[in-house]
């Protein structure tokens, strides 16, 4: 994707990326991060992502920074999973927003973008009472898994 993003720093471990976010709110320091879990026998990298907090010293996924840069701000998180799955390319990356009207931001992003995130994804959305089905545009999910697709990797 050529969308304008941040510049982004990883861990060593590519396991957490910092960027910074400006606009008319200042400077806010955004932190993904993917942490491993277990559900069943399938190990999944869950995609956390928000403000730093300062005081508790943990990402905040649930304050509105309205630092008007939106869309740089998710370009920039899609270039993490990106480069998370250099890293690791047979992961499972699970995301989920912190509310639904953040989930559904994530997805309004994904139908936007989906012919370029389709080409380096495969994408699946939770549904209600049914599991995880392969994404189809314009329709609506609780969550969302990735997995990188072999034949377009390192991009």
């Amino acid at each position: 994707m050529n969308l304008e993003q941040y510049s982004t720093e990883a861990s060593p471990d590519f396991m957490e990326y910092t960027f910074y976010s400006d606009g008319p709110k200042g400077t806010i320091k955004k932190v993904v991060r993917f942490t491993k879990a277990h559900f069943l026998t399938f190990i999944y990298y869950n995609l956390g992502f928000g403000d730093w907090n300062n005081n508790l010293n943990k990402i905040d996924d649930f304050v509105v920074s309205n630092n008007q840069d939106a869309e740089r701000v998710l370009a920039t998180v899609a270039a993490t999973v990106i480069g998370f799955t250099n890293q690791y390319p047979d992961a499972l990356v699970y995301a989920e927003g912190s509310t639904r009207s953040r989930t559904r931001r994530y997805q309004m992003g994904t139908n936007k973008y989906w012919k370029n995130i389709g080409s380096i994804f495969e994408v699946y959305g939770l549904v209600e009472n049914e599991g995880f089905k392969p994404f189809e545009r314009n329709r609506n999910y609780i969550a969302f898994v990735v997995k990188r697709k072999f034949s377009n990797f390192n991009q």
